[in-house]
């Protein structure tokens, strides 16, 4: 049916935002007014919380990358067209956004993104009120702060976006609208209108399943996979990769066409490193020749976040 999309910066009450939202959404589907084709819905919560991810895993990239993972991996198993899934986490890197929002688009529901907007200086002392369980350490907080990546209303991820402020009303706090009493706040109804009345949108030849054969299958995970290694090479040899990468990759089969993928690097690459991932990566997706095979655009996406991942 719908994913919500919930961040902000760490500390600033995002899983409080989420229970609200997730209350108010069960109440508005048990109400008499709800059409009944509305009704068999589940809402979902998927956090850090329901996957044991400690805070310290934040401490190292490395550690980080399998955690953001994980979570990507958990919520493209409970997306479904009967479910509302809230991704409550921090989400403050845009492509991690942008990578749940090709997969809701896959599977066709709809997606909202909410911000819950509270300074900085607001969650290092929520930070520091907190159990010891629960701690962001200072400087981690501090460089998860300095890398969110504020969603913007004009990008399709993000959009259609809700900014809460730290003193708005709750979503499950009723509100009182003209003559109509309102379930929740009135940003929770506008929640609700976008997650049922919103448009669909279609998946991209990115996400939709190709019906090629084997053959041209591995045909294509090779150029695409070696579009990738050429534009890193070409960049890099302009200036030292470190972080996260952003570039325009030229599709093989349409060169005058790209697609923007993001790499997150630790260090420089180099290319027997990147022959090395490229064999890894095409023996591990050779074996969805048979079954799901991608496009271009999403074997590129596919791979940036491989090498991404593995090379340390």
């Amino acid at each position: 049916m719908a994913m919500v999309t919930v961040c902000g910066y760490p500390c600033a009450g995002k899983s409080t935002r989420a229970q609200q939202l997730a209350t108010f959404l069960e109440a508005k589907l048990a109400h008499p007014s709800t059409p009944a084709h509305l009704k068999p819905r589940r809402v979902i919560i998927v956090n850090d919380e329901s996957l044991s991810l400690s805070k310290r895993v934040y401490d190292d990239a490395r550690a980080e990358k399998p955690a953001r993972a994980a979570l990507f991996s958990a919520v493209q198993r409970v997306l479904a067209k009967e479910a509302i899934v809230i991704v409550d986490a921090m989400n403050y890197i845009k492509g991690s956004r942008y990578q749940m929002y090709c997969e809701a688009r896959e599977v066709g529901v709809r997606t909202c993104t909410v911000f819950v907007a509270t300074p900085p200086d607001r969650c290092r002392e929520r930070n520091a009120a907190r159990p010891e369980a629960q701690v962001y350490a200072p400087a981690t907080l501090d460089n998860l702060i300095s890398r969110f990546e504020e969603p913007q209303s004009a990008a399709r991820w993000d959009a259609p976006l809700f900014t809460i402020a730290e003193d708005d009303p709750a979503f499950d706090q009723s509100a009182q609208v003209a003559t109509e009493e309102l379930l929740g706040s009135t940003e929770a109804e506008r929640i609700w209108t976008a997650i049922t009345e919103g448009v669909i949108k279609p998946s991209t030849v990115a996400t939709q399943q190709a019906t090629t054969s084997s053959t041209s299958y591995l045909t294509r995970l090779d150029s695409s996979s070696s579009a990738l290694i050429s534009s890193l090479l070409s960049l890099q040899a302009l200036s030292p990769l470190s972080g996260s990468t952003t570039l325009n990759v030229p599709l093989p089969s349409t060169p005058s066409a790209s697609t923007r993928v993001t790499v997150d690097l630790n260090r420089s690459v180099t290319l027997p490193m990147l022959q090395r991932l490229k064999r890894q990566f095409i023996q591990l997706n050779a074996r969805t020749a048979h079954a799901t095979e991608f496009g271009e655009k999403e074997i590129i996406s596919m791979f940036a976040q491989y090498v991404g991942e593995h090379s340390r």
